[in-house]
């Protein structure tokens, strides 16, 4: 008999051991019991608000969240899982979402008109139509290749052009008529600007143009003074982009952290093709020491770095990114003269609205002064004398004419291009007995 309760005891104590392991687990303060465990002592009123009878514990849960990339989105029923953004649509990308059963999200179709993307797309800009002539809108063009965006940024270009017209298969640099007789690859000797709050007005040593209207600006140089007005916006345009592009990573290009081919693939969206092409021929040849860079840094702004002088820009807009454009000229001993169709051109990022506010004019007047190649071609964007040839345009033909009985020898030949102006030499040979009714042109069959 005694042994029986000895060994009876002991079995009592072997199932009563996992209630001494939980001694000192009291009820949890939020009330949460979590799984597996034994609370101490916890069967009360206050913690099961009865004395008798029946109680429920409820099984509660806190949502997963998840974050999905730009270019991904999250199918449904996926718990966290991005999935690639499919053809014809577009994934901005989730922040904080929580699981759905029954709907995708983070995926939207491409809009009407646009109903194309590649695979990833992450903005409704990226949703294109095949280029046609009537939306690639190219002058002369009558077929085309490329696509349509709906951001712009199109890579429209010719295939074929009207008779009289050819087309440009590469990037070129047009030298325009400039604008005023500035000699912009001469520093000058003064500047001034006033900023946005127009509580900086500034002028250098002996030099006073006589600012009075907030964000402008004014260079002196051998042969005059050019005035000018500075914008700062809040978003930069295409070309700004682009430009600020290559900045951020022709570092990693020359280092060889980036190939050639990711560099233009990034930069594509940013212009179109065949600027991105071009940039990325002229960095490889950097690359190859067979350019300097100072040859890049003149590319990408005469490219790049000018936008169209209609540009609703205004001296009152807030913003981080830096536009200047010159709106005067004074020639020496001169009267002002009134500019209508400079471009503008972005300068800088200048990193927050507070530092564009108060630097920006500063910056336009500053770089027309400075020195160096590329700052040179600076100037001459914002002076207006210089542009870019887009690849895949139609381009007049260049025809070759000869003035027959031209008195002057130097012309008795001379140039035109098709649809443009055709200038007659100044005097044609006296013949005996004969009156010089004029030149009349030989035509032939030939395109």
């Amino acid at each position: 008999m005694r042994s029986k309760i000895l060994l009876t005891s002991i079995v009592a104590i072997g199932f009563a051991a996992p209630a001494f392991a939980n001694a000192n687990n009291p009820f949890p303060s939020d009330g949460y019991m979590q799984e597996s465990q034994t609370y101490t002592n916890a069967a009360t009123y206050g913690n099961m608000g009865v004395y008798e009878g029946a109680v429920t514990a409820s099984a509660e849960y806190t949502d997963d969240t998840y974050n999905i990339p730009a270019g991904s989105y999250l199918l449904a029923g996926a718990e966290g899982t991005a999935t690639q953004c499919p053809v014809g649509s577009y994934c901005t990308g989730l922040t904080g979402v929580t699981y759905n059963a029954d709907a995708a999200q983070g995926i939207e179709s491409c809009p009407a008109g646009y109903p194309n993307s590649a695979a990833g797309a992450s903005a409704s800009t990226q949703c294109y139509t095949a280029c046609t002539v009537a939306n690639a809108n190219i002058a002369h063009a009558t077929e085309v290749s490329g696509n349509d965006y709906n951001g712009g940024n199109d890579t429209c270009a010719a295939t074929d052009c009207d008779p009289g017209y050819h087309v440009l298969s590469k990037i070129g640099i047009e030298e325009r008529t400039p604008l005023i007789p500035v000699d912009y690859h001469e520093s000058g000797d003064g500047h001034a600007y006033v900023n946005a709050s127009g509580s900086d007005n500034y002028h250098s040593s002996g030099f006073e143009p006589g600012l009075t209207a907030n964000n402008t600006w004014a260079s002196h140089f051998e042969y005059g003074t050019v005035y000018g007005q500075a914008s700062c916006q809040p978003a930069t345009t295409p070309t700004g982009m682009a430009t600020m592009y290559i900045a951020q990573n022709m570092e990693a290009v020359m280092g060889g952290t980036m190939t050639i081919e990711d560099f233009k693939a990034g930069l594509i969206p940013l212009s179109n093709e065949a600027k991105a092409e071009y940039m990325a021929g002229v960095l490889e040849e950097v690359k190859a020491q067979t350019k300097t860079e100072e040859d890049l840094f003149a590319a990408i702004f005469v490219v790049f770095g000018t936008d169209d002088a209609s540009a609703n820009y205004s001296t009152d807009s807030t913003g981080q990114y830096c536009y200047c454009q010159m709106t005067g000229y004074t020639p020496v001993d001169g009267e002002k003269q009134s500019i209508v169709s400079a471009p503008w051109v972005f300068s800088d990022d200048l990193g927050s609205a507070a530092e564009c506010a108060s630097n920006c004019a500063s910056f336009c007047a500053n770089l027309l002064q400075a020195d160096g190649t590329n700052l040179a071609v600076f100037r001459a964007a914002v002076f207006g004398s210089l542009g870019a040839l887009a690849a895949g345009t139609c381009e007049a033909n260049e025809i070759s004419i000869t003035w027959k009985d031209a008195a002057n020898p130097d012309e008795q030949t001379g140039m035109c291009t098709y649809d443009g102006d055709i200038t007659t030499p100044s005097k044609a040979n006296e013949k005996p007995g004969k009156t010089f009714k004029g030149w009349k042109f030989v035509k032939t069959n030939s395109r």
